[in-house]
């Protein structure tokens, strides 16, 4: 799955984007939706990698919930 600005085509938002910025870094085509570890394209599938992902997804949902 891609995320973040794996979704960014020529610099551009994903077709469909409705948020008015840059999607976060694991924040999926839509809006407000974060996935972490081995569903992410190019994850390196370690158990620790996958364990700081979701700290950061947390992190992000914060971040997203404070903007709306």
């Amino acid at each position: 799955m891609l995320t973040g600005p794996d979704l960014l085509i020529g610099g551009e938002r994903p077709p469909g984007w409705s948020a008015q910025r840059d999607p976060y870094l694991l924040e999926t085509s839509v809006p407000g939706v974060f996935v972490a570890g081995d569903v992410r394209s190019q994850s390196v599938k370690r158990v620790a990698s996958a364990v700081g992902e979701g700290a950061l997804a947390v992190t992000l949902v914060h971040r997203y919930l404070e903007g709306r």
